[in-house]
């Protein structure tokens, strides 16, 4: 990836998780900056439970949900 498609990328995404953000505000009924750490501990643990699972591991013996 080039660095003008790195950037593009960022760009993209960057402006994903601003509009999904006040959508998952909402859903929730809370204030931005809740909504905002909620989001990323839920992303942190799909992305944990994604790791353990490609290392053949079972992510319900870790992550308490």
């Amino acid at each position: 990836m080039s660095l003008s498609n790195k950037t593009v990328f960022m760009v993209y995404m960057t402006m994903i998780v601003v509009m999904l953000l006040p959508i998952y505000k909402k859903a929730n009924n809370l204030s931005y900056k809740t909504a905002k750490r909620r989001v990323a501990m839920e992303l942190r643990d799909i992305t944990t439970a994604i790791l353990i699972i490609f290392a053949n591991g079972d992510p319900n013996k870790i992550l308490k949900t």
